[in-house]
């Protein structure tokens, strides 16, 4: 490979990773996918399977390492070093850039909070009563949790009235089935 490939190579790198990168925090890239055939491993990892959030955040780090490392490989060029050179220092700013986006983006995935709080774990809480359900009709329950207060449409087998506490048994939807506690 010729010095005039190397620097295509390097131009053609610094450009689609910049580009991508650019584009997936614009959110203009946060629609596309990327599919990379691999084969299935039937033996059991040692560390857990990723999430989505996790499988989303490795594409920025890839292009991190793609953009730098295209930027290193020109720079490397400029300083009139040879095939070797330039591709040492191509992978040495690909290592830092691709540090950099894992930095970066870890520190807004903390900055996030932790993942939300699906329906189905609300099951076993308590609840106030804030309009009275009656038998076999609707009413509603203020509900705190993770430091949101959320207003539910509930149903109970007995009536309860306003301001009642009680315990969620069943979820459907986006409605609760509750049950009456005893009196402090």
């Amino acid at each position: 490979m010729g010095e005039s490939d190397l620097e295509l190579v390097f131009t053609g790198s610094a450009l689609l990773g910049t580009t991508l990168l650019i584009l997936s925090n614009l959110g203009v890239g946060r629609h596309m996918r990327l599919r990379i055939p691999m084969p299935r491993v039937r033996a059991r990892l040692p560390f857990p399977r990723p999430t989505r959030r996790d499988d989303a955040s490795a594409l920025p780090i890839v292009l991190g390492f793609l953009a730098l490392f295209g930027i290193g490989g020109l720079l490397g060029a400029t300083g009139d070093q040879g095939a070797l050179g330039q591709l040492l220092i191509a992978v040495g700013c690909g290592a830092a850039g691709a540090t950099f986006a894992f930095a970066i983006f870890a520190a807004l995935g903390r900055a996030e909070g932790p993942r939300p709080t699906a329906l189905r774990e609300l099951i076993g809480r308590r609840a106030i009563v804030t309009v009275s359900i009656g038998a076999g009709a609707r009413g509603t329950v203020r509900l705190t949790y993770d430091g949101a207060v959320q207003i539910l449409p509930a149903t109970a087998e007995d009536s309860i009235a306003r301001g009642r506490e009680v315990e969620i048994v069943a979820v459907h939807g986006m409605a609760v089935t509750v049950r009456s506690l005893p009196p402090p």
